[in-house]
């Protein structure tokens, strides 16, 4: 399940005179970082780990070289990725030399088959049931946190206002807090913000 918010349009960009307009946005529920991926891939093929990481890497490598050749690179049903350049404003181009023009990160055109791919269903991140928020005591708290941790390896403020109802602020206040007690570990900053359980504790349960 993929969660969306209503933002306000930028002021930069609205017209004078026109009344607030909202634009719809995903509320996004944390990062899956290359490890996780590369577990969830070993499991799904049967493949070695360190045959599908050097695969990964090399095509990382490969998929680079050619952007900087200047080539437009399609990488399977993700799509196309191609090389962006920059340079200052003139008003003729004789004024502009080529070592004052620079690559400047990449482009990237998915294919219709992966935009397929990548959907799901919406539900709007306000609809979780707040109200049931206070009836949680700290062990509760704890408790919901823990199993999905164990079971996933991380969890998201969104995900643990899921789990808890618990309003943005207060289970962002939580999870600052269980981690300050070394229950869980903060991973991340912003959007890509994250937590994991304490590596500490999952190595005391398993000497024990």
């Amino acid at each position: 399940m993929a969660y969306y918010d209503f933002k306000k349009k930028p002021a930069l960009t609205t017209k004078e005179g026109e009344k607030d307009v909202l634009y719809s946005s995903i509320v996004f529920n944390g990062t899956i970082n290359t490890k996780q991926l590369l577990k969830q891939l070993v499991a799904r093929t049967g493949y070695k780990p360190g045959v599908v990481e050097g695969t990964l890497m090399e095509l990382v490598d490969l998929v680079g070289e050619y952007i900087g050749q200047g080539y437009r690179v399609e990488v399977g049903e993700f799509g196309y990725f191609s090389g962006k350049i920059k340079s200052r404003l003139v008003k003729d181009k004789k004024d502009l030399r080529s070592p004052s023009i620079q690559f400047n990160g990449v482009n990237f055109l998915a294919s219709k088959t992966f935009k397929k791919k990548a959907t799901g269903k919406l539900e709007r991140a306000q609809k979780l049931f707040f109200q049931a928020s206070s009836q949680l005591d700290d062990e509760e708290l704890k408790r919901r946190l823990l199993e999905h941790v164990n079971r996933y390896g991380f969890i998201t403020r969104t995900t643990y206002t899921e789990l808890t109802g618990r309003l943005k602020n207060k289970a962002l206040e939580d999870l600052k807090r269980f981690a300050k007690e070394g229950i869980i570990c903060k991973v991340g900053r912003g959007n890509q913000m994250l937590f994991v359980k304490n590596q500490e504790d999952s190595q005391t349960e398993q000497n024990i």
